[in-house]
């Protein structure tokens, strides 16, 4: 896969799987916008991937505004947009009896707004460049998990998010998800091993997936050499929703 003279705006860049999924643009010739909430960790993580191909757009995309702006930020700096990875997420697990209105609108703002509405801001270029959306979904957004409502309600709304605009959007950009399963990233929730092994045993590889591996997964969504593939789920989940 090449990226080369492509402009990439990924979400939520400063960690995890949208830091790998930058690398993974990078090493593959792209120009990236790295995301993040404050400035301070973009220019952080600005610094570790190093380059003269990054470009900073940070802010919460939690907002329709705050999304608008960063989109808008990462055209200016990029010169213009082909691909927008919609990844910034967050978690938070309990019972459905304790989810305050807060948490809801806290947790739903960042996980199907920031989505909906980057998606949004970004329509006009990645319709003049024929370009791709990729999601991070879940594979919690395919089935329920266990103290997991909220995070399984927004994920499944991204899951179905995608078909849509994948119609919507068809045949000048393509929108594809993948969704991963449990990944290590500081989102898994802890590092105790016996809990960590725990995790591993819901996948029939019996492991826990790298952030590089999902940001390998990204690229080949946003690849256009998959010209034909809009509307895709990715599951990269080791085997855990096939087994469901």
């Amino acid at each position: 896969m090449s990226f080369k003279g492509k402009r990439v705006l990924i979400t939520g860049s400063t960690r995890g799987i949208g830091k790998a999924a930058a690398r993974a643009f990078l090493e593959r010739g792209a120009r990236v916008a790295v995301n993040g909430r404050g400035a301070g960790d973009v220019a952080a993580t600005m610094a570790e991937l190093a380059g003269d191909d990054l470009v900073a757009a940070p802010g919460d995309v939690a907002t329709a505004e705050a999304c608008h702006a960063v989109v808008d930020a990462a055209i200016a700096g990029l010169g213009g947009l082909d691909i927008l990875v919609n990844n910034a997420g967050v978690y938070d697990s309990g019972p459905i009896e304790g989810v305050s209105e807060e948490t809801y609108d806290w947790m739903m703002g960042v996980n199907v707004k920031g989505c909906f509405f980057c998606a949004q801001a970004a329509i006009p270029q990645l319709r003049a460049n024929k370009g791709a959306i990729v999601m991070t979904a879940s594979e919690s957004g395919l089935s329920g998990n266990r103290n997991s409502a909220l995070y399984c309600t927004g994920k499944g709304a991204v899951v179905n998010m995608t078909r849509a605009m994948a119609h919507d959007l068809a045949p000048d950009v393509r929108v594809n998800a993948v969704c991963p399963g449990a990944v290590m990233t500081d989102m898994l929730g802890g590092d105790d091993p016996e809990y960590l092994a725990e995790v591993a045993r819901f996948s029939p590889m019996r492991r826990i997936a790298e952030a590089s591996e999902i940001g390998e997964a990204i690229c080949f969504l946003a690849d256009p050499g998959q010209r034909f593939m809009t509307g895709a789920l990715l599951q990269v989940d080791g085997g855990a929703t096939a087994c469901r």
